[in-house]
């Protein structure tokens, strides 16, 4: 398989930055009771997670430390992680023997998921992917390997957070626009080489519909009151007036061409 540079690129980074999310993960993993994303907002607000997986065949696509895998198996899944990172994969592989949860982790990208068509119930990407891989590339592999009324539940940063945000991260939310909306797509930062990836809503619509998905929810989120961040460009002040992450659930309703 022949790479991509971004794919070469962001591998890279995240060999760099997993010792950052070591801490984090252990956490996580300790921690029966899911909290997602920059303000960890817990699952019993936003159910993102099904409260019965037992039995079903789940995949964590960019699964970095694989601590949201472990929240899956705790509800009785049988639960693969993917990700090309071997220094998350490595803490993943660690905390799953001290856990004993039987995850399975696999090394590889969002954009050619190793996995026979129609195999999973239900699939999900807290960042990961969803903000890593090449969601033209990613989302037809994610509708490939679901089963048929399977569910994708994915969570990224917000599109409006991402125009309002300055390329200082010091200087992190503003309340002016930075950026154009409707050309989202590839985002780099100054003085990173790793690539982001980013649509507007009407992008990610279309792009989901056209690979059989339909829309359940779009979850907004901002920060709650009283909140804090270990991200220096998080504003909790800004987050409690516009949207900080948004969480996209969908349900495959149709085999996409």
């Amino acid at each position: 398989m022949t790479l991509k540079k971004h794919q070469i690129t962001n591998r890279d980074y995240w060999q760099t930055r997993a010792d950052w999310y070591v801490k984090p993960g252990e956490k996580g993993w300790r921690d029966p009771n899911p909290k997602w994303g920059i303000w960890g907002i817990s699952d019993d607000e936003l159910t993102v997670l099904p409260a019965d997986l037992n039995g079903k065949n789940c995949l964590e696509i960019g699964c970095g430390a694989g601590y949201v895998s472990a929240w899956m198996a705790r509800r009785g899944a049988f639960v693969v992680g993917v990700d090309p990172t071997p220094n998350q994969l490595s803490t993943a592989v660690r905390l799953n023997k001290e856990q004993d949860l039987n995850v399975h982790f696999v090394e590889g990208f969002g954009e050619t998921l190793p996995f026979a068509d129609e195999t999973f119930d239900f699939a999900i990407s807290e960042y990961g992917a969803a903000l890593w891989a090449d969601p033209y590339e990613w989302i037809p592999e994610a509708s490939r390997v679901l089963k048929l009324g399977a569910s994708l539940h994915f969570m990224t940063n917000h599109s409006l957070s991402i125009t309002c945000m300055a390329d200082d991260e010091t200087e992190g939310l503003t309340k002016s626009l930075q950026r154009p909306y409707l050309s989202l797509y590839k985002t780099q930062w100054p003085d990173e080489e790793s690539v982001e990836f980013h649509l507007p809503h009407g992008k990610w619509i279309e792009l989901l519909v056209s690979n059989g998905f339909e829309i359940k929810r779009l979850i907004e989120l901002g920060a709650p009151s009283g909140s804090v961040s270990r991200y220096q460009w998080a504003n909790s002040e800004w987050a409690q007036s516009w949207p900080t992450e948004e969480i996209w659930c969908v349900t495959k309703t149709v085999n996409s061409l």
